[in-house]
Parts: structure tokens; C-alpha cells; sequence
């Protein structure tokens, strides 16, 4: 009883989530998103750093349409969430990363969208101090191989992890999954709020991801959604 108590507090009163809403992401990235695919009503996700099935996600629009995917998070209970409203995902409590290892998490609560295995976004983010816990970590590769051998294309992939970015991207190899949309946070250390955006052609994430022939279509703040060139909606 107490269990299923506090998985409806932190799925919908801690969030102040209830009814149905035209938009759970952050910046209304999901509108956006689910605009682009409204011609395909079943596609693939892949979300990594999703944090909560509804608060500031930019997949559960698609899951409600019915699409399926996986979701992974470091923060343990953000998994059982997770699991409780999105039966149809895989959902992994695990960090991703360019190989199998283990990494430490930097947190303040056992759920927080700013938990985090880089040490410098912590020290941002938590200067009253944060715990350290270790956690196992793999490449995207990896999970995509045991649970989707057959999987030949990503519809949707979905970055939020807090300063590791570009190892979830390195993790993922591009010419066999061929991700159509990326959304992805790129901060500038400077200036989170840089409308000029000038900071983005010597960033490493932005310069990956137009090596691998994606451009942007879509940013809001530290936010953006990365299209693949001469790909067709479908």
C-alpha cells in the first residue's frame, strides 16, 4: 500500500500532473517532435536520461500514440516509474557510456534530472554538496544488441544525461541504426541562455553530430533537435 502511494506521489503529485496535457517536455520539445512524426503512428525511441515517464519528457507524447522504445536513467526510482506506466518500454536502470565499466553518480535524491556522472556538472549544480554512489554503465550498442538484435533504425533518440552527451552519442553506432530525429542538450559554460547561439560551431557535441550529416531544426535555450539531412518523414 505505502509503495503504491509513493509511486502515484512522485508520478503525478509531486509533478502536479493531473490530467492529460498538450506538451510534458521542458520546452515543448514533444510538440515539436510529435508534429514532425504525425504520419507514422508506430515508431522507435530511445530515451537515455529520462528521468519521469511524464514530468519533462519528450517521449511519452509518442508512447501515448503507441509507440514503444527504451528508456534509461541512473536514478533507480526514476526506472521503477518507469516500469509502473510504461509497460511497453524497456526500461534500464544503467548510464551509457563508450564502453562497459563502472562510473560513479553524483546526487543529491534518489530521483533528480540533475544527477549526473560528471563531476563538473555536480559542482555546478549542487553546490551544497552532493553523494557519490558507483554505477555499472554500457554503450547503447550494447542494450540495443540483447534486446533489438533485429533493430535496423532509431525513429527517435532522446539526450538528457547532464554533461556526458557525447559518450552516449560515441556509443552508438550511426551507419547501423541511423536515428532520423535527435533531441540533445548542448550548454554553453559561458552563457546558458546565448540566443546568438555563437558557441555552437566550436562545440564538440554540434560538431558530431554535423559530421555524421545532422543538422539542426529546432532549439530552445540549451535544447535542440538534429535532424538527419536527406532523410524522409515516414
Amino acid at each position: 500500500m505505502f509503495k503504491n502511494l509513493r509511486l502515484l506521489y512522485y508520478l503525478f503529485y509531486r509533478p502536479k500532473i493531473f490530467f492529460a496535457k498538450k506538451t510534458y517536455s521542458m520546452f515543448e520539445e514533444d510538440k515539436f517532435i510529435n508534429d514532425y512524426f504525425k504520419n507514422k503512428p508506430k515508431g522507435f525511441f530511445i530515451d537515455v536520461g529520462c528521468y519521469h515517464p511524464l514530468d519533462g519528457n519528450n517521449s511519452y507524447i509518442l508512447y501515448k500514440r503507441g509507440w514503444n522504445g527504451m528508456n534509461f536513467d541512473i536514478n533507480q526510482y526514476s526506472i521503477k516509474l518507469f516500469n509502473f506506466l510504461r509497460k511497453r518500454d524497456i526500461n534500464i536502470h544503467s548510464g551509457i557510456s563508450v564502453k562497459k565499466k563502472k562510473l560513479t553518480m553524483y546526487y543529491r535524491k534518489e530521483i533528480n534530472m540533475l544527477n549526473t556522472l560528471d563531476e563538473k556538472m555536480a559542482k555546478i549544480h549542487f553546490r551544497n554538496g552532493y553523494k557519490k554512489k558507483p554505477i555499472q554503465v554500457n554503450t547503447l550498442n550494447f542494450f540495443i544488441l540483447k534486446y533489438f538484435k533485429k533493430l535496423d533504425k532509431i525513429d527517435f533518440l532522446n539526450i538528457d544525461v547532464e554533461g556526458v552527451e557525447l559518450d552516449v552519442l560515441k556509443s552508438l553506432n550511426f551507419k547501423n541504426y541511423k536515428p532520423q530525429l535527435i533531441c540533445i542538450e548542448i550548454h554553453n559554460s559561458k552563457k546558458m541562455y546565448d540566443t546568438n547561439y555563437n558557441y555552437l560551431k566550436s562545440n564538440n557535441i554540434y560538431k558530431y553530430l554535423i559530421n555524421k550529416k545532422y543538422k539542426v531544426i529546432w532549439k530552445n535555450k540549451y535544447s535542440f533537435i538534429f535532424e538527419r539531412k536527406n532523410d524522409k518523414k515516414n
